[in-house]
């Protein structure tokens, strides 16, 4: 690979909060392999360290099909929380494997990404400042909203230890009252000193470190995902800039070679960010696919609770509403929001190309311009499953399929 250089402070397009970046230690992780070609330790620690912390919950989760009595409201339940396990490990293997094209994708978040003239940096510093106030402020709600989650979570445990427990096969029945944090069962005498207090302290573990990651990964790829959107927007701002002089423009051969350069400028960043759509929609194509696919499953899952499970708790019904608006429609109404901002955005390239002065130029500049209007005809977007696309249109047949599937099991199980 050829080595590409280190990304500061300074080189950030403006009203970009990055932050989050820099305190966690991606921004750290991207640049040194930006600049030497190896991963540092911080990819590794993550990886290492959610495979230590969840390996005990996910082993007993396995056990627990053997040892529990299961019908479908209990098994939907216990099977719940592990799948957040299952979101960090497929985050982290994302970047883990694809390392080397994040790497370059970051290039987006630098002001030289595209070729702005000086006399436009004014204008598109402001346009800069005012399309990231929305990636800025999902990336805030995530952090808010993980930190609420965990609060809540460990401060009012609203799991009853004596539902998972008293199912276990070969065991007499017990009446503690007491609550936990997760869903998941265990083969020791849950309600019983020690082990209660141990699985609380291992539990609260698991939750800090999986919600931490969870929104730290899914920010990071939120965000790149938005700055492509950006560089879109900003590509259109510049070519509905391409003014012509009709007089100057007949007579002044300079001029005219300058006013086609510029043309040219264009066509070439919109090569550019062309190439990297490609790079970015098969980097998260697996990482689009999973999380859709188990927002699907998380879903169904949190309507048969509450159509049959065990939700008579106000306060059950409120985290769980609390989980699943972000652990699942919160983060896939965000990918496809982002997408369809791409979709519209390259599309707009065409109008943006129509509305410039091409119709005072000559034929050489007028064919040029065609082409990058062929070029932007073709609408960009993320997809799952390699070919199918991911727009608000999937949230809704997303959310039709949910309450369909949730609906049929619902009646299979009375």
């Amino acid at each position: 690979m050829s080595y590409q250089a280190e990304i500061g402070d300074s080189d950030v397009i403006e009203g970009l909060d990055i932050r989050f970046l820099v305190k966690s230690g991606m921004l750290r992780l991207i640049n040194d392999y930006r600049t030497t070609g190896k991963m540092n330790s911080t990819i590794k620690i993550h990886l290492i360290g959610t495979f230590i912390i969840t390996l005990p919950y996910m082993v007993c989760q396995g056990l627990s099909l053997l040892k529990v009595q299961y019908d479908i409201k209990k098994g939907t339940f216990v099977i719940l929380h592990p799948m957040a396990a299952f979101q960090i490990y497929c985050r982290i293997l994302v970047l883990w494997f694809g390392m080397e094209s994040q790497s370059r994708l970051y290039n987006m978040i630098r002001k030289d990404f595209l070729n702005i003239p000086k006399e436009l940096s004014a204008d598109v510093s402001e346009l800069y400042q005012k399309k990231n106030r929305t990636s800025n402020l999902c990336c805030k709600a995530t952090f808010i909203w993980n930190a609420s989650i965990e609060l809540l979570y460990i401060f009012f445990p609203g799991v009853s230890v004596d539902y998972i427990q008293n199912r276990t096969r070969g065991k007499p029945a017990v009446i503690s009252g007491r609550n936990k944090i997760l869903s998941g069962w265990y083969p020791v005498p849950m309600s019983e000193y020690p082990y209660y207090e141990l699985i609380y302290l291992y539990e609260t573990l698991c939750l800090l470190w999986s919600s931490t990651l969870l929104g730290l990964y899914f920010c990071m790829y939120f965000q790149l995902l938005m700055c492509l959107c950006t560089q879109y927007v900003t590509l259109g701002y510049r070519v509905t800039k391409l003014k012509v002089d009709p007089v100057k423009y007949k007579r002044d051969q300079k001029y005219k070679s300058n006013i086609y350069k510029e043309l040219c400028e264009v066509l070439k960043d919109h090569q550019k960010l062309l190439r990297y759509t490609d790079e970015l929609r098969s980097v998260y194509d697996p990482l689009v696919t999973m999380t859709i696919g188990i927002g699907i499953t998380v879903l169904i899952i949190g309507a048969i609770q509450f159509l049959i499970g065990k939700t008579n708790d106000p306060g059950i019904i409120f985290k769980l509403i609390q989980m699943f608006s972000f652990r699942t429609f919160f983060e896939v109404s965000m990918f496809c929001f982002g997408s369809s901002r791409i979709e519209e955005a390259s599309s707009d390239l065409q109008d943006a190309v129509y509305s410039s002065d091409w119709y005072k130029t000559d034929l050489k500049f007028r064919m040029a311009a065609q082409m990058m209007m062929i070029r932007a005809r073709k609408r960009v977007n993320l997809t799952a499953l390699v070919m199918y696309p991911v727009n608000l249109a999937t949230l809704g047949s997303i959310v039709q399929f949910t309450y369909s599937c949730s609906a049929l099991m619902s009646r299979m199980a009375e």
